[in-house]
């Protein structure tokens, strides 16, 4: 089984080069089948960082992070869709951990993440306000979904969030693993 990675972007070429590198340096090749961002803007600094890492890149520029999702879904070829928004990390071996859920039969789960963000202050809120107003849902900005889950689900077309999404995929009776 292997993951593919989707990054959806409103000009965050940096936070972007951050993960992709991240997850170069942090997770086996052998679990990764591919990285797709997708951008809301063409910029010559997206299309360098997509061709480095060979990741592919596509458009959309409604700048809607549900609808790049979901067309990072589309375009994606593994049995395991990891979606993550730049200037968030994963846990360090997040691949392994995906793959071992799955074992366990959670087929739909979330990580905490680190802000990639320099200013420890600035961590420190963003923790804070993770942990005030999202009780349930440790990390709406990175989840993995088995795809055929997510395409049974009706994605994002038909569940306009994450959190609708984990609804749908509760009352189906599937494990959910935060």
């Amino acid at each position: 089984m292997k993951i593919s990675i989707v990054i959806p972007s409103n000009n965050e070429a940096n936070y972007v080069e951050d993960l992709i590198q991240f997850i170069k340096t942090y997770s086996n090749p052998n679990n990764i089948e591919e990285v797709i961002i997708i951008e809301s803007f063409q910029t010559k600094r997206i299309i360098m960082i997509s061709e480095k890492s060979h990741a592919k890149l596509y458009y959309n520029q409604l700048n809607d992070k549900a609808t790049q999702m979901e067309i990072g879904a589309f375009q994606a070829k593994a049995e395991v869709i990891y979606f993550i928004n730049p200037g968030c990390i994963p846990p360090i071996g997040f691949d392994d951990r995906i793959l071992k859920y799955l074992k366990e039969k959670y087929e739909m789960g979330c990580f905490d993440f680190e802000h990639l963000a320099s200013d420890n202050y600035f961590k420190c809120i963003c923790k804070t306000i993770k942990a005030f107003f999202l009780r349930d849902i440790k990390s709406p900005k990175s989840f993995y979904v088995l795809s055929n889950l997510f395409y049974q689900t009706g994605g994002f077309t038909k569940n306009a969030n994450y959190l609708k999404l984990k609804t749908h995929v509760l009352s189906l009776g599937k494990q959910v693993h935060n």
